[in-house]
């Protein structure tokens, strides 16, 4: 299917909004069904740890904590397991958006997004590594501006989380100009504060309200399964300690945790097009590649 959307424009906030609303309506059949695909295998493993996991956890008077040392084990192998996977969404979301916005349509598959990842799997770790150095060198000043913010009543918490946007669009620039190759992995992160420096709130501001749109659209749809749950859980299980310690209980902790994961997931994917948007429209401002192309456009192509 063809993508009718500009991804190289000049915006202001509520155009990002609106952007990311009208470009999520028109891909997002592929997009979940293609990010999801290639995370069926990871995701299985997943809820297996959590299903194992919660078998080492008793309810009863006699214990309400891991039964041995191998519960804390495998709880750590789950969180690594579980960063390990957002890391994996939110890089497969890159490749499969950097496809989108080339191509301008939906017709490639999952088996192209993961070659691309795989092609570019080197520079992913190297930039990780950058990340946690630069994350090193700003972390200080970060921690003030946000203790600060902490101590302003009811803005401050808003504060902070368009503080942690400006930080994540600044680092998702960073990471596509060394990934698109406009800059070296030493000075991406310079280059990108360069770009998006003039309008850097704004931007910041944009992907809050997305993101925070977004949160609260799944969680309006996912309510009402919930509640119908709890109640069946309620009224014909019975929700007690002795119930938890029960299969059925075991089940219903696996799926929470599912459910958790995979809403978590839902976000970064979000993440992804709401950055790659503003990554796309401070890029044309920069370079122009928009005139270019259009300029190419009317002169036509070279045979």
């Amino acid at each position: 299917m063809e993508v009718e959307f500009e991804f190289q424009k000049e915006r202001k906030i509520g155009d990002f909004v609106q952007n990311f609303i009208d470009l999520f309506k028109l891909i997002y059949k592929h997009f979940v069904t293609t990010i999801f695909g290639l995370s069926a295998l990871p995701l299985a493993g997943i809820a297996l740890v959590y299903y194992f996991l919660s078998t080492k956890i008793t309810f009863s008077a006699s214990s309400s904590s891991f039964e041995d040392i191998d519960g804390f084990t495998w709880a750590g192998l789950l969180i690594l397991a579980l960063i390990g996977l957002g890391l994996y969404v939110y890089g497969i979301s890159i490749e499969y958006f950097i496809l989108l916005k080339e191509r301008k349509n939906t017709l490639f598959t999952g088996k192209e997004v993961l070659q691309n990842f795989r092609a570019n799997i080197g520079r992913y770790f190297m930039f990780l590594f950058a990340m946690v150095l630069a994350l090193i060198v700003v972390s200080i000043p970060l921690a003030i501006v946000a203790i600060l913010s902490a101590f302003i009543p009811f803005i401050g918490s808003f504060a902070i989380g368009i503080l942690m946007s400006i930080v994540g669009i600044w680092l998702f620039t960073s990471f596509l100009f060394y990934r698109e190759g406009y800059s070296e992995l030493g000075s991406c992160f310079t280059d990108s504060y360069v770009m998006l420096s003039k309008k850097l709130i704004q931007y910041g501001v944009a992907t809050y309200i997305v993101n925070f749109i977004f949160q609260m659209a799944i969680m309006m749809i996912s309510i009402i399964p919930m509640i119908i749950i709890s109640l069946i859980s309620y009224n014909f299980l019975g929700l007690d300690a002795a119930f938890f310690d029960s299969s059925w209980g075991k089940l219903l902790m696996t799926l929470g945790g599912m459910f958790i994961t995979l809403f978590t997931l839902f976000l970064y994917m979000a993440g992804v097009l709401a950055n790659g948007i503003i990554y796309e429209t401070a890029k044309d401002l920069k370079f122009g590649e928009r005139i270019y192309g259009i300029i190419d456009q009317i002169g036509g192509k070279n045979e």
